[in-house]
Protein backbone atom coordinates (compact mmCIF):
# COMPACT_ATOMS: atom_id res chain seq x y z
CA UNK A 1 0.00 0.00 0.00
CA UNK A 2 2.84 1.99 0.52
CA UNK A 3 4.34 1.60 -3.13
CA UNK A 4 0.81 2.52 -4.37
CA UNK A 5 0.39 6.20 -2.53
CA UNK A 6 3.66 6.88 -3.27
CA UNK A 7 2.58 7.01 -7.10
CA UNK A 8 0.57 10.05 -5.72
CA UNK A 9 3.39 12.08 -5.01
CA UNK A 10 5.41 14.10 -8.19
CA UNK A 11 8.65 13.58 -8.98
CA UNK A 12 11.37 16.41 -8.66
CA UNK A 13 14.51 16.71 -10.24
CA UNK A 14 16.16 17.79 -7.37
CA UNK A 15 17.58 15.42 -4.40
CA UNK A 16 17.63 18.49 -2.19
CA UNK A 17 14.62 18.65 0.68
CA UNK A 18 12.69 20.60 0.01
CA UNK A 19 10.83 23.20 2.34
CA UNK A 20 7.14 23.18 3.18
CA UNK A 21 6.47 26.10 1.02
CA UNK A 22 7.94 24.34 -1.97
CA UNK A 23 6.40 21.25 -1.42
CA UNK A 24 3.30 22.96 -1.02
CA UNK A 25 3.16 24.96 -3.92
CA UNK A 26 4.50 21.58 -6.15
CA UNK A 27 1.93 19.64 -5.09
CA UNK A 28 -1.03 22.43 -5.70
CA UNK A 29 0.57 23.04 -9.12
CA UNK A 30 0.69 19.17 -10.02
CA UNK A 31 -1.92 17.39 -12.42
CA UNK A 32 -4.74 16.79 -10.33
CA UNK A 33 -6.26 14.32 -12.99
CA UNK A 34 -3.74 11.61 -12.58
CA UNK A 35 -3.96 11.61 -8.76
CA UNK A 36 -7.52 10.93 -8.64
CA UNK A 37 -8.28 8.53 -10.90
CA UNK A 38 -5.05 6.29 -9.03
CA UNK A 39 -7.09 7.00 -6.01
CA UNK A 40 -10.19 5.76 -7.51
CA UNK A 41 -8.67 2.65 -9.14
CA UNK A 42 -6.71 1.95 -5.61
CA UNK A 43 -10.02 2.03 -3.94
CA UNK A 44 -11.84 -0.14 -6.77
CA UNK A 45 -9.03 -2.29 -7.18
CA UNK A 46 -9.04 -5.66 -7.11
CA UNK A 47 -12.67 -5.18 -6.34
CA UNK A 48 -15.44 -5.96 -8.30
CA UNK A 49 -18.96 -7.15 -8.22
CA UNK A 50 -20.40 -10.03 -10.45
CA UNK A 51 -24.23 -9.86 -11.12
CA UNK A 52 -26.19 -9.04 -8.47
CA UNK A 53 -28.26 -11.82 -6.96
CA UNK A 54 -31.06 -9.63 -5.85
CA UNK A 55 -31.42 -8.49 -9.77
CA UNK A 56 -34.35 -9.24 -11.40
CA UNK A 57 -34.82 -9.42 -15.15
CA UNK A 58 -37.64 -11.30 -15.12
CA UNK A 59 -39.58 -10.67 -18.73
CA UNK A 60 -36.85 -8.08 -20.18
CA UNK A 61 -35.70 -8.11 -23.38
CA UNK A 62 -32.52 -6.50 -24.00
CA UNK A 63 -31.58 -4.09 -26.38
CA UNK A 64 -28.59 -3.41 -28.37
CA UNK A 65 -27.47 -0.69 -30.57
CA UNK A 66 -24.06 0.52 -32.50
CA UNK A 67 -23.48 2.60 -28.83
CA UNK A 68 -23.46 -1.00 -26.58
CA UNK A 69 -20.14 -1.50 -26.36
CA UNK A 70 -17.63 1.62 -25.63
CA UNK A 71 -14.33 2.05 -24.96
CA UNK A 72 -12.13 5.04 -23.16
CA UNK A 73 -8.38 5.13 -23.30
CA UNK A 74 -6.55 7.67 -21.62
CA UNK A 75 -3.03 8.44 -21.26
CA UNK A 76 -2.33 5.25 -23.90
CA UNK A 77 0.71 6.11 -26.30
CA UNK A 78 -0.93 7.25 -30.04
CA UNK A 79 0.89 4.29 -31.55
CA UNK A 80 -1.34 2.13 -29.66
CA UNK A 81 -4.41 3.65 -28.81
CA UNK A 82 -5.97 3.47 -32.27
CA UNK A 83 -5.54 -0.20 -32.58
CA UNK A 84 -6.55 -1.13 -29.02
CA UNK A 85 -9.82 1.02 -28.98
CA UNK A 86 -10.63 -0.75 -32.80
CA UNK A 87 -9.63 -4.67 -30.98
CA UNK A 88 -11.38 -4.44 -27.43
CA UNK A 89 -14.76 -3.05 -29.30
CA UNK A 90 -14.69 -5.84 -31.78
CA UNK A 91 -13.64 -8.11 -29.27
CA UNK A 92 -15.91 -6.78 -26.48
CA UNK A 93 -18.68 -6.94 -28.99
CA UNK A 94 -18.38 -10.26 -30.02
CA UNK A 95 -17.91 -11.60 -26.89
CA UNK A 96 -21.76 -10.20 -25.11
CA UNK A 97 -23.31 -11.46 -28.22
CA UNK A 98 -22.30 -14.79 -28.46
CA UNK A 99 -22.85 -15.17 -24.66
CA UNK A 100 -26.25 -14.24 -25.79
CA UNK A 101 -26.95 -16.44 -29.07
CA UNK A 102 -25.13 -19.41 -26.84
CA UNK A 103 -27.18 -19.09 -23.94
CA UNK A 104 -30.67 -18.35 -25.80
CA UNK A 105 -31.16 -14.79 -24.29
CA UNK A 106 -34.06 -12.89 -25.58
CA UNK A 107 -32.55 -9.70 -27.33
CA UNK A 108 -33.00 -7.24 -30.28
CA UNK A 109 -31.03 -4.83 -32.24
CA UNK A 110 -32.01 -1.27 -32.92
CA UNK A 111 -30.50 1.91 -34.72
CA UNK A 112 -30.53 3.34 -30.92
CA UNK A 113 -31.64 1.92 -27.56
CA UNK A 114 -31.64 5.22 -25.29
CA UNK A 115 -34.28 5.32 -22.65
CA UNK A 116 -35.15 1.44 -23.83
CA UNK A 117 -36.01 -1.05 -21.46
CA UNK A 118 -33.64 -4.00 -21.15
CA UNK A 119 -30.64 -0.85 -22.91
CA UNK A 120 -27.82 -3.03 -22.49
CA UNK A 121 -23.98 -1.63 -22.12
CA UNK A 122 -20.88 -2.61 -21.68
CA UNK A 123 -18.08 0.06 -20.80
CA UNK A 124 -14.59 -0.47 -21.20
CA UNK A 125 -11.75 2.08 -19.33
CA UNK A 126 -8.09 1.78 -19.72
CA UNK A 127 -5.43 4.20 -18.76
CA UNK A 128 -1.69 3.90 -18.78
CA UNK A 129 0.13 4.82 -15.86
CA UNK A 130 3.15 6.90 -16.99
CA UNK A 131 5.88 6.14 -14.90
CA UNK A 132 6.88 9.79 -15.01
CA UNK A 133 3.88 10.61 -13.34
CA UNK A 134 3.58 7.40 -11.05
CA UNK A 135 6.38 6.20 -8.99
CA UNK A 136 6.62 2.80 -8.11
CA UNK A 137 5.36 1.46 -11.59
CA UNK A 138 6.62 0.20 -14.51
CA UNK A 139 6.96 0.52 -18.28
CA UNK A 140 3.39 -1.72 -18.91
CA UNK A 141 0.95 -0.66 -16.40
CA UNK A 142 -2.67 -0.02 -17.22
CA UNK A 143 -5.66 0.73 -14.83
CA UNK A 144 -8.55 -0.75 -16.11
CA UNK A 145 -12.68 -0.82 -15.73
CA UNK A 146 -15.12 -3.34 -17.21
CA UNK A 147 -18.96 -2.09 -16.29
CA UNK A 148 -22.25 -4.22 -17.87
CA UNK A 149 -25.00 -2.41 -16.89
CA UNK A 150 -29.11 -2.88 -18.46
CA UNK A 151 -31.74 -0.77 -17.99
CA UNK A 152 -34.82 -2.42 -16.75
CA UNK A 153 -37.07 0.15 -14.94
CA UNK A 154 -39.56 -0.39 -11.98
CA UNK A 155 -39.73 -2.81 -9.04
CA UNK A 156 -41.02 -5.83 -8.37
CA UNK A 157 -43.40 -6.74 -5.44
CA UNK A 158 -40.90 -8.49 -3.60
CA UNK A 159 -38.62 -5.43 -3.47
CA UNK A 160 -36.01 -6.84 -5.84
CA UNK A 161 -34.03 -3.86 -7.98
CA UNK A 162 -35.09 -4.44 -11.62
CA UNK A 163 -32.00 -4.32 -14.34
CA UNK A 164 -28.32 -5.34 -13.53
CA UNK A 165 -24.96 -3.94 -13.05
CA UNK A 166 -21.55 -5.66 -12.78
CA UNK A 167 -18.07 -4.22 -12.53
CA UNK A 168 -14.53 -5.11 -12.16
CA UNK A 169 -11.09 -2.75 -11.88
CA UNK A 170 -8.08 -3.37 -11.39
CA UNK A 171 -4.37 -2.95 -12.18
CA UNK A 172 -2.31 -4.71 -14.52
CA UNK A 173 1.45 -4.80 -15.63
CA UNK A 174 2.45 -6.27 -19.20
CA UNK A 175 6.14 -6.73 -17.85
CA UNK A 176 7.25 -10.37 -17.90
CA UNK A 177 4.05 -12.00 -18.94
CA UNK A 178 3.17 -12.22 -22.96
CA UNK A 179 -0.86 -10.99 -22.22
CA UNK A 180 -1.87 -7.53 -23.64
CA UNK A 181 -4.39 -5.61 -21.24
CA UNK A 182 -6.19 -5.59 -24.11
CA UNK A 183 -6.60 -9.45 -24.35
CA UNK A 184 -7.46 -9.42 -20.11
CA UNK A 185 -10.25 -6.52 -20.70
CA UNK A 186 -11.79 -8.72 -22.85
CA UNK A 187 -12.13 -11.98 -20.90
CA UNK A 188 -13.76 -9.76 -18.09
CA UNK A 189 -15.93 -8.65 -20.40
CA UNK A 190 -16.71 -12.37 -21.26
CA UNK A 191 -17.18 -12.84 -17.66
CA UNK A 192 -19.99 -10.50 -17.02
CA UNK A 193 -21.34 -11.23 -19.70
CA UNK A 194 -22.04 -14.92 -18.56
CA UNK A 195 -22.77 -13.42 -15.44
CA UNK A 196 -25.95 -11.60 -17.33
CA UNK A 197 -26.97 -14.24 -19.29
CA UNK A 198 -27.16 -16.76 -16.06
CA UNK A 199 -28.96 -14.27 -14.11
CA UNK A 200 -31.43 -13.58 -17.05
CA UNK A 201 -32.01 -17.74 -17.68
CA UNK A 202 -32.86 -17.54 -14.09
CA UNK A 203 -35.15 -15.02 -13.98
CA UNK A 204 -36.63 -15.95 -17.32
CA UNK A 205 -37.00 -20.03 -17.24
CA UNK A 206 -38.60 -22.19 -19.91
CA UNK A 207 -41.87 -24.42 -18.86
CA UNK A 208 -39.97 -27.07 -18.68
CA UNK A 209 -37.49 -25.58 -16.20
CA UNK A 210 -40.83 -24.13 -14.64
CA UNK A 211 -41.90 -27.78 -13.57
CA UNK A 212 -38.70 -28.31 -11.85
CA UNK A 213 -38.47 -25.54 -9.79
CA UNK A 214 -40.98 -25.15 -6.67
CA UNK A 215 -43.39 -23.00 -7.40
CA UNK A 216 -47.36 -22.12 -7.86
CA UNK A 217 -47.24 -23.29 -11.32
CA UNK A 218 -45.69 -26.64 -10.04
CA UNK A 219 -47.98 -27.64 -7.45
CA UNK A 220 -51.21 -26.54 -9.77
CA UNK A 221 -49.54 -28.91 -12.42
CA UNK A 222 -49.64 -31.53 -9.32
CA UNK A 223 -53.00 -30.42 -8.43
CA UNK A 224 -54.36 -30.75 -11.78
CA UNK A 225 -52.82 -34.33 -12.06
CA UNK A 226 -54.33 -35.63 -9.02
CA UNK A 227 -57.68 -34.38 -9.51
CA UNK A 228 -57.28 -35.75 -13.45
CA UNK A 229 -56.48 -39.03 -11.59
CA UNK A 230 -59.40 -38.50 -9.29
CA UNK A 231 -61.78 -38.33 -11.72
CA UNK A 232 -60.35 -41.00 -13.77
CA UNK A 233 -60.52 -43.81 -11.21
CA UNK A 234 -64.19 -42.74 -9.96
CA UNK A 235 -65.25 -43.09 -13.75
CA UNK A 236 -63.57 -46.33 -14.08
CA UNK A 237 -64.73 -47.31 -10.81
CA UNK A 238 -68.18 -46.46 -12.32
CA UNK A 239 -67.99 -48.51 -15.27
CA UNK A 240 -66.51 -51.25 -13.55
CA UNK A 241 -70.37 -51.09 -11.44
CA UNK A 242 -72.15 -50.75 -14.26
CA UNK A 243 -70.18 -53.99 -16.26
CA UNK A 244 -70.63 -56.28 -12.79
CA UNK A 245 -74.50 -55.37 -12.83
CA UNK A 246 -74.99 -55.94 -16.65
CA UNK A 247 -72.95 -59.52 -16.21
CA UNK A 248 -75.64 -60.46 -13.02
CA UNK A 249 -78.71 -59.49 -14.82
CA UNK A 250 -77.49 -61.80 -17.76
CA UNK A 251 -77.04 -64.46 -15.75
CA UNK A 252 -80.40 -64.14 -14.08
Amino acid sequence: MVEHFAGLLPRHSSCLPLSFEQMHRSIRLASLRPVLWLMVTLWLGSAGAHGEANSNLGGVTLCLDPQTVQVDLEAVPEGRAASARAQLTAALTQRLTTALEQDRVRSERRPSCAGQVGYTQLQASVRYLDPSSYIGYGQATYSYTVLLRVNAAGATQSGQRRGFSSGWSDLYSETGTRRPVEAVVTDWGEEQARDLTALWRRDNPTFLERLTQPGPLRWRLLAGALAVMLVSAGVLASLYKRGQVALTSSKI
